[in-house]
C-alpha cells in the first residue's frame, strides 16, 4: 500500500464525483503482420506487468487519503480469434474498470488472420499516460526478443506539500473560463460526454517558424491561442498536458502527467511570433509548478473533468522499435469515444510528420465547426510569423460573447437515458427539508477541523472556503467514521455546504 500522487487523487475524485464513462480509458492498439509467436507475445505482456507494478493496482480511500493497493485480480492477458476486429475494439474500450477492485489494465491478443494480429492494451489513465505508450512498446519488444525486463519499484508513495510559491502563483493566475467561442459557436462542457473525432495531417504546415526561437510545441500552442483570440476569446485559456517525469521515473509506466491551464492576453497588433515567445515565457514559469495540481494549490476550484474548455496534448513520438520478423503499425491516437471538454487537440509529432486529432462532443459543438476550426488552424500555422493577429488569413467570423448560453450535456455516474435525452439521477440531500440541529453541528465541527477554521456558517460554500479534492475525501472519511454514513461525492457538487451535507447524512440514515 502506497500513497497516491496528487494528480492521481485529483483524477480519482473527479471520476468518483462526475462518473467518467470511458473518459479516462486509454486504449492502445498494435497491429502486427508476419509470423507472430503467440506464446512469446503473451509472455512479453506478462513480463511488462511484472516490471510495472502500478498496472496491477487499485485505489482505496483510507481515512481521507488515497492509496494504491494490490488489485483483487491480476491484470488479464487473453487471446482470442476475432474476425471482427472493430467490434472487439469497441467492446474492450467500453468495458468498465472498477477503481476500488482493479485491475486497471488489460491485454488482449487477437488473431485477425493467420499472419495478422492485434494486440490491444487498455489502461485507466490513473496508471497510464501518453508517454507510457512508448515505454510499453519498447518493453514489449525487449521481452518478445528474449531480453530481460528487471522489475521496477513502485514509483509512488511520497507525500507532497504545496509550496507557498505554487499557491501564490495559482491564486494570481487562475481564471475560470468554462465557455469558449469556436467558429462563431459558444460551447460549455460541464462534464464528460460522448466524443467524436476529426483527423488532420499538419506535416506541411509545421515549417517556416524555426527562426523565431520557439519549439514546435510552442508554435503549435501559439497558433491555437491565436485562433481562439480571432474567434472572439479576449483571454484564451488552454489546458496543456505536461509531463511530470523525473530522472528516477522516466522508465516507469504510470500517470506522470498533469493538465494545467495556460492563459494569454494578446491584442490585435500582436504578431504570431510575439505571441509564441510570450507563451514560451509563460510555459517556463508554469513548468516550475507542474507537479502541483492547480485545484489543490489554489483551492476553491470545484472538481471537474477539465480546467479549461480547450486542451492540448502534444507529444513527440519515440523512435520505432523492432519486433523480430514482424511489421508493426501502432495507433498512437486512439479515441476512447468520450471528451472531457469542448475541444481537445491531440497531436503526435513523429518522424513521419505531425498528425492531429480533434476530439469534440457533437452535442456541444457541431462537426462542421470543428472541421472549419481545423482548416483555420492550418491557415494560422502556414502564415508568416510576422503577421499581426488581426491580419491572419482567416474568414471573418462574428464573435459570440463568451457568456452566451449553451445547452451542454450533463452526465453522471448514475445517469440514464430516456428516448435519447440525458437525465440525471437524484442525489441524496438535494431536496431541502428540516435537518436535526445536532446533526448539522456535528457536520459543522468536522468541516472546521478539516478546513482548520474556527467559525463556519451552515450555508457557506466549501469551495468559497478554499476546499478541494483532498478536503472532500477528508470530510467524507470523518463523517464515515463518526456518523457511520458513506456520503456520495456527488453531494459535494450538488450542495457543497454544511447544511447540504447534513441533509444527505440525514436522508441516508432514514
Amino acid at each position: 500500500m502506497v500513497l497516491a500522487s496528487q494528480a492521481q487523487h485529483g483524477m480519482w475524485i473527479t471520476e468518483m464525483m462526475h462518473g467518467g464513462g470511458t473518459a479516462y480509458h486509454m486504449p492502445f492498439a498494435m497491429w502486427f503482420d508476419g509470423p507472430l509467436d503467440r506464446e512469446a507475445m503473451l509472455k512479453a505482456c506478462e513480463s511488462v506487468l511484472a516490471r510495472h507494478p502500478v498496472l496491477g493496482c487499485a485505489f482505496e480511500d483510507r481515512d481521507g487519503e488515497l492509496h494504491l493497493v494490490p488489485a483483487a485480480d491480476r491484470p488479464p492477458v487473453g487471446f482470442v480469434r476475432a474476425a471482427d476486429a472493430d467490434g472487439l475494439l469497441r467492446e474492450e474500450i467500453a468495458r468498465p474498470f472498477d477503481l476500488g477492485r482493479g485491475p486497471l489494465a488489460r491485454f488482449t491478443l487477437a488473431e485477425v488472420e493467420p499472419s495478422r494480429h492485434l494486440l490491444l492494451f487498455v489502461g485507466h489513465h490513473l496508471v497510464f499516460d501518453g508517454m507510457s505508450k512508448d515505454l510499453l512498446v519498447r518493453d514489449l519488444a525487449a521481452a518478445y526478443s528474449g531480453g530481460p525486463l528487471p522489475p521496477l519499484p513502485m514509483p509512488y508513495g511520497a507525500a507532497a506539500a504545496i509550496p507557498p510559491e505554487a499557491a501564490a502563483y495559482w491564486h494570481e493566475h487562475w481564471r475560470d473560463r468554462p465557455t469558449v467561442v469556436i467558429d462563431g459557436v459558444a460551447g460549455t462542457a460541464r462534464t464528460a460526454g460522448r466524443g467524436e473525432t476529426v483527423l488532420f495531417d499538419l506535416t506541411g504546415e509545421m515549417s517556416g517558424w524555426e527562426g523565431i526561437g520557439v519549439t514546435r510545441f510552442e508554435l503549435f500552442l501559439a497558433a491555437v491561442h491565436a485562433l481562439l483570440f480571432r474567434y472572439g476569446n479576449a483571454e484564451p485559456a488552454v489546458a496543456v498536458a505536461m509531463s511530470t517525469r523525473r530522472p528516477e521515473t522516466r522508465e516507469h509506466i504510470g500517470l506522470f502527467a498533469t493538465e494545467l491551464p495556460l492563459y494569454s492576453a494578446p491584442t490585435p497588433d500582436t504578431t504570431l511570433a510575439e505571441l509564441a515567445r510570450d507563451l514560451r515565457a509563460r510555459l517556463r514559469e508554469l513548468n516550475r509548478f507542474r507537479d502541483i495540481p492547480a485545484a489543490r494549490a489554489a483551492g476553491g476550484i470545484r472538481p471537474r473533468p477539465a480546467l479549461a474548455p480547450v486542451s492540448i496534448s502534444f507529444r513527440r513520438r519515440a523512435a520505432d522499435v523492432v519486433f523480430p520478423g514482424l511489421g508493426l503499425v501502432a495507433e498512437w491516437k486512439m479515441s476512447n469515444h468520450m471528451v472531457r471538454n469542448v475541444l481537445h487537440l491531440q497531436a503526435v509529432d513523429g518522424d513521419d510528420g505531425l498528425r492531429l486529432t480533434l476530439h469534440h462532443s457533437s452535442e456541444v459543438i457541431g462537426r462542421e465547426h470543428v472541421e472549419r476550426a481545423g482548416e483555420h488552424l492550418r491557415a494560422v500555422l502556414a502564415a508568416d510569423p510576422g503577421l499581426q493577429l488581426a491580419d491572419l488569413p482567416l474568414p471573418a467570423a462574428a464573435p459570440v460573447p463568451a457568456s452566451a448560453p449553451v445547452k451542454a450535456p450533463v452526465l453522471s455516474a448514475a445517469a440514464g437515458a430516456v428516448d435519447g435525452d440525458l437525465v440525471e439521477a437524484p442525489v441524496p440531500g438535494a431536496a431541502t427539508g428540516a435537518v436535526d440541529g445536532e446533526l448539522v453541528e456535528q457536520v459543522r465541527q468536522i468541516w472546521m477541523e478539516v478546513l482548520r477554521i474556527e467559525e463556519l456558517a451552515p450555508d457557506e460554500d466549501l469551495y468559497d472556503l478554499g476546499g478541494h479534492s483532498l478536503t472532500i475525501t477528508q470530510i467524507s472519511a470523518r463523517i464515515r467514521k463518526r456518523l457511520g454514513v458513506e456520503v456520495p461525492f456527488d453531494v459535494f457538487l450538488d450542495d457543497p455546504t454544511v447544511a447540504g451535507v447534513a441533509a444527505a447524512v440525514s436522508e441516508l440514515r432514514a
